[in-house]
């Protein structure tokens, strides 16, 4: 039976899904290796701005839980690498730790798609936000 070019087509297409006929790309394998790199540098993870926020004033904590889960999923699929939560300082809160700010924590260390996390400086909020490194 011979072949026409369509069927010689398909069945290139068929075999690109075979890990023996990707191409390697070194340039871009470098420059992920150096991203790794940086992003383990705290000082440096400190200093990148956030590119994208989420404030979660004003919402009760299963509407901020629900909240964050979509967030991070966003920020996940968009290939984020640092993103800011806005929880407020728990001023009017009537225990001593706000409870937003609580229950942010506790999201971020259950959160397997999450990594390190520190508190926003004072231009970016202080300790009413948080900042987050997004794992790829």
């Amino acid at each position: 039976m011979k072949k026409d070019f369509g069927d010689i087509l398909n069945q290139w297409e068929k075999s690109c899904g075979n890990e023996s006929h990707k191409i390697f790309d070194k340039d871009s394998q470098r420059e992920n290796f150096e991203e790794r790199e940086k992003m383990r540098d705290s000082e440096y993870v400190k200093k990148l701005p956030p590119q994208d926020t989420i404030d979660l004033h004003g919402l009760t904590q299963e509407e901020a839980r629900k909240a964050l889960d979509v967030f991070v999923a966003n920020a996940k699929r968009c290939g984020l690498r640092k993103i800011l939560i806005i929880h407020g300082k728990g001023i009017h809160s009537g225990e001593g730790d706000g409870v937003l700010s609580s229950l942010v924590r506790n999201f971020i260390e259950a959160d397997s798609r999450l990594g390190q996390f520190g508190r926003a400086d004072k231009t970016m909020g202080g300790s009413g936000a948080t900042w987050v490194v997004v794992r790829q």
